[in-house]
């Protein structure tokens, strides 16, 4: 399997955490977007979106990263990181659409506003946009706090899941944008044990490297 991705990327983290720790290898294509290799015509042909990741398993093609994180989940069974049980398996697809539709959305923009931006040399920050994702995600992390306090302390069936590597992602970049999750204990302890992992670090971005 070969995918395209870049590793500044939390959206591209979910699949290559998923790989890294169910030990799938994966050829990986780096595409830099500073060159606008997402945007070149060879790259469009697989993914219309010019969006990061994608992947391609013979002439198979998927693209969405929480979607892709399953894919590679589902090869290696053993691993146990997508669930054979039904209704926990469409546990797994429902924190994935939750981070997607509420959680990742404004953590994105304070990672743009207060890092990339900088970063890129894109202008000043935004801080009326920090200001109201910063709503959004005290709107949003409670939700994930309170069910990690009764949940076992992962997301899905008490065990480490797919789905902690999907929303685990969206906070790739929580220390250099100062999110506030000191009133976020259980989140915090769950961060941390996903932290531990070998697969968290060895796919840990390095945006000054």
């Amino acid at each position: 399997m070969k995918l395209y991705h870049n590793p500044l990327s939390p959206n591209a983290r979910r699949a290559l955490l998923t790989a890294k720790h169910a030990g799938v290898a994966l050829e990986e294509v780096v595409l830099d977007f500073m060159k606008g290799d997402h945007k070149k015509p060879d790259y469009l042909a697989l993914n219309p979106n010019g969006m990061i990741p994608t992947l391609q398993d013979g002439d198979f093609v998927l693209s969405e990263s929480r979607v892709i994180a399953q894919y590679i989940a589902s090869k290696k069974p053993e691993s146990k990181l997508l669930p054979t049980d039904e209704r926990l398996r469409f546990d797994v697809q429902r924190w994935s659409t939750w981070d997607a539709a509420h959680f990742s959305p404004p953590i994105g923009n304070i990672t743009f506003e207060k890092l990339l931006k900088p970063m890129m040399g894109a202008g000043q920050t935004d801080d009326a946009v920090v200001a109201e994702s910063l709503t959004k995600f005290g709107r949003f992390a409670p939700v994930l706090d309170a069910h990690l306090g009764k949940s076992g302390g992962w997301l899905v069936g008490g065990n480490l899941t797919v789905a902690d590597f999907i929303v685990g992602s969206s906070l790739t970049y929580a220390g250099p944008i100062s999110l506030p999750l000191d009133e976020y204990k259980n989140v915090k302890s769950w961060l941390g044990r996903l932290r531990e992992l070998p697969a968290w670090t060895q796919t840990e971005p390095k945006p000054g490297g």
